[in-house]
């Protein structure tokens, strides 16, 4: 990780010189380059995506192209790429090259013009207490409570000072977004900026969350592991029948009040919910929602430098894997072998509700943070240069441990496993 040299807008369009401009990732980051890119006025053509789930819709009104089409209609003389993927960046950049394109020059890497991707967690409560997450599997916590919207003001404009190619901010980590009250404030003020706003949540509550729909969030993912009882299980503590009636609320709220949200159902798999998928699948066709998957991960990241050094988990923690498809043995070697790619998480900010800067966003220890300082103290520079020279990122790197959830939502290890009920090679082309 060394010092960004970021171009200038005038450079920017520049390198472009007119060509047609494809966004590589159909995702957070390539939501957030359609925004920035918006703001300066510089049109994109279309995505470029390799998931399976993404075939055949659109984001934003742009076509999201398979790979291989891609490059059997375009070269570097008509086309531009920007690498939009935060894990498989460095992959996707040498596929470029082995078609022609040049670094700098024909493609260019999101990450690379700002400083930082922003995750602001508005929400230090979370209703549930899953068995694979540190609110079901961890003793000790941050303390909990709630950005005002007045603070996320302060933080939302210090990062457009510093960081002006921000097109997206997440408003959650380890905490559930829809909890905190001024949540529709926050969104509002966000979109006001010209900025995206992102929300992750369980949905599984007695909070009527119209408000929030009528502000306008860009993206709202909601997280599943399975149908009836099985959801229960490692949706700790939530309600399967709430949780079914809340996907029919939002669906009537997005066609009453924002039919252009992104909504994203990510269905965790695991070994006693892979048929479910189908049922799962058949639910957001009604609904109008995009499914995704991910094999589903044993978090934190101190659970999993745990069992490198072989210090003991808590029950939850070994329910967690006893019931995982892609078991943890099997990911921390895949994740060791790529222990030379890059730290996906080194380019992101965790900004607590109390203004406390995280350490990193995947690991959990109250007190492990960047800075002394909070976020609105610390100049940005500072910020770079504690991520720059932290002995916890060299450490954590040596073992591996970076590249464990790049593993668990690895795609195509999904589709060589069979982990799910999906037919055709040609969707990783």
């Amino acid at each position: 990780m060394t010092k960004k040299n970021i171009p200038t807008v005038d450079e920017l369009r520049t390198i472009i010189n007119n060509r047609p401009i494809y966004i590589w990732g159909a995702r957070h980051e390539g939501y957030s380059t359609v925004q920035v890119f918006a703001r300066l006025g510089i049109a994109v053509d279309a995505f470029i995506d390799s998931s399976y789930s993404l075939q055949g819709t659109t984001a934003f009104g742009l076509d999201i192209k398979l790979p291989k089409l891609f490059f059997s209609e375009s070269v570097a003389s008509n086309a531009f790429i920007v690498i939009a993927s935060g894990f498989f960046a460095d992959e996707i950049a040498t596929d470029c090259i082995e078609h022609g394109f040049s670094t700098g020059k024909d493609f260019i890497v999101y990450n690379e013009l700002k400083q930082f991707n922003y995750q602001v967690d508005i929400s230090g409560v979370c209703n549930l207490k899953c068995i694979s997450c540190p609110r079901g599997n961890f003793d000790q916590h941050r303390p909990a409570g709630f950005m005002s919207a007045e603070v996320y003001k302060q933080v939302l404009d210090k990062i457009l000072i510093e960081d002006p190619y921000t097109g997206i901010i997440s408003l959650y980590n380890w905490g559930d977004p829809l909890l905190n009250k001024e949540l529709p404030e926050i969104v509002e003020m966000t979109t006001a900026r010209s900025v995206h706003s992102a929300i992750s949540t369980n949905l599984s509550f007695n909070i009527d969350f119209e408000k929030v729909i009528k502000a306008k969030p860009t993206w709202f993912r909601i997280s599943n592991s399975g149908w009836g009882d099985n959801y229960e299980i490692t949706h700790t503590g939530g309600n399967w029948e709430l949780f079914l009636s809340n996907l029919y609320k939002l669906k009537q709220y997005k066609e009453q009040h924002h039919p252009e949200m992104l909504v994203e159902v990510f269905f965790h798999i695991y070994s006693h919910n892979r048929d479910d998928y189908d049922k799962m699948q058949t639910l957001c066709d009604e609904l109008g929602f995009t499914l995704r998957y991910r094999h589903a991960a044993l978090a934190p990241l101190d659970n999993i430098e745990k069992i490198i050094d072989g210090v003991p988990l808590d029950a939850a923690s070994m329910q967690t894997r006893e019931l995982q498809f892609l078991k943890v043995e099997e990911v921390i070697p895949l994740a060791q072998a790529q222990k030379d790619r890059p730290c996906y998480y080194e380019t992101h900010l965790w900004i607590n509700w109390d203004l406390n800067v995280a350490q990193c966003m995947e690991w959990y220890r109250p007190d492990l943070n960047l800075v002394e300082g909070g976020f609105l103290n610390t100049p940005i520079d500072d910020l770079w240069d504690a991520r720059e020279n932290s002995q916890f990122c060299v450490k954590c790197k040596s073992k591996g441990i970076h590249r464990v959830y790049c593993v668990y939502g690895d795609e195509k290890l999904i589709h060589e496993k069979q982990s799910l009920p999906i037919v055709g090679d040609a969707a990783f082309s």
